[in-house]
């Protein structure tokens, strides 16, 4: 996937605090909108040009911890409504 570094970075730190995040979770309900919130930002972030490698490294990130994107991803391959980056 081709995102500059700091995109890189920052996707990796999301990638990074998944392992906690989903591990103190309570209700999987708690953690959707929170991570959404957090990958809208950085696909926002991003140029134009890499907003399709983002998506495609979030997807990436949560198939690695048997996780699947919300039905809005599959829809339309963006964020969702009212989310800060639609």
């Amino acid at each position: 996937m081709s995102v500059g570094s700091d995109m890189a970075a920052e996707l990796d730190a999301l990638d990074a605090m998944l392992t906690h995040w989903l591990a103190h979770t309570r209700h999987p309900a708690q953690f959707w909108p929170q991570f959404e919130t957090l990958a809208a930002e950085i696909v926002d972030h991003c140029p134009l040009t890499e907003r399709d490698d983002a998506r495609a490294h979030i997807t990436a990130m949560l198939k690695r911890h048997a996780l699947e994107l919300p039905g809005w991803h599959e829809r339309d391959g963006s964020l969702p409504p009212g989310s800060p980056g639609a």
